[in-house]
């Protein structure tokens, strides 16, 4: 029996306002041996105050929620997952910008509020003429830019054009995804539009394993798709270059102050694992 270890750092996560976070797995940090008690999470604020109102951690360690109305901000978290033979913990930053939403969408929550107190009382459903009158929200074309999240990565130098889809297998992809391999390019796409089940997390996570797969074929990168796709798939190209030592050429990217944070932050998490 063996109790928890923080097997690498938790990296800072954002959020809007509003916006559905999660679920993001903690079990991913922190681990207990095959066949020892498992262990129960639990998350507070280094301050000891609860987490953001809409936010919760449950007991098998999944952080989710829709952080509330005037919760903007950042957050040091501090994680604790304990058995009965000890306990472990972790610190992240959660970081909560402002809401995308509008009065629009105000006007949404509170239709849809109406519309189940009709539903489980029995009563008439409330006129709905006027939803269809409402302005589109920048919340609402984030939301199908994300459930539409795709990224191509191509061999910027390759004239020939796009070979037959041929599926890629490649360990670490999200099962959210398929993958395929184009000859002069690698592409990404969601397998369901519209599953709720599919978070940003997944699309990030199978960036970072299609970038790992160009630089092994030691393309010069030129990337195109979702701006938190392209991010990734920039950074884990940065990653791979301190591992072997090179540097691919990524043309027609311009990595931003938030990029390069991004990098130098998990390069000092890495530095820490190895010390």
């Amino acid at each position: 029996m063996a109790a928890p270890v923080l097997m690498k750092p938790i990296p800072a996560q954002i959020v809007n306002e509003r916006a559905a976070f999660g679920p993001f797995d903690l079990k991913e940090f922190i681990q207990v041996a095959e066949g020892s008690a498992k262990a129960r999470f639990s998350a507070i604020l280094k301050t000891g105050a609860a987490l953001p109102t809409g936010m919760i951690c449950t007991e098998d360690g999944i952080v989710t929620g829709i952080p509330g109305k005037d919760t903007q901000g950042n957050y040091e978290i501090i994680v604790s997952a304990e058995n009965a033979d000890g306990d472990a913990q972790a610190e992240f930053v959660l970081t909560i910008k402002p809401s995308l939403a509008t009065s629009g969408s105000e006007y949404m929550d509170q239709l849809k509020a109406q519309v189940w107190s009709a539903l489980q009382q029995n009563l008439p459903i409330p006129n709905i003429e006027d939803m269809y009158n409402q302005p589109i929200t920048e919340l609402e074309i984030y939301y199908l830019l994300e459930r539409w999240a795709s990224i191509t990565i191509w061999d910027a130098f390759n004239l020939e054009l796009p070979t037959e889809k041929k599926i890629l297998t490649l360990e670490g992809v999200s099962p959210h995804f398929n993958v395929y391999d184009r000859g002069s390019c690698l592409v990404a796409t969601p397998k369901d539009l519209f599953s709720h089940e599919r978070t940003i997390e997944d699309g990030l996570r199978t960036a970072r394993v299609l970038a790992a797969e160009a630089y092994k074929r030691d393309w010069t990168i030129q990337l195109v798709g979702f701006e938190k796709l392209t991010r990734a798939a920039w950074v884990e190209f940065q990653r791979q270059g301190d591992l072997h030592g090179k540097r691919l050429e990524v043309v027609g990217y311009t990595p931003s102050v938030d990029d390069v944070k991004l990098y130098t932050d998990q390069s000092l998490n890495r530095g820490m694992e190895l010390e």
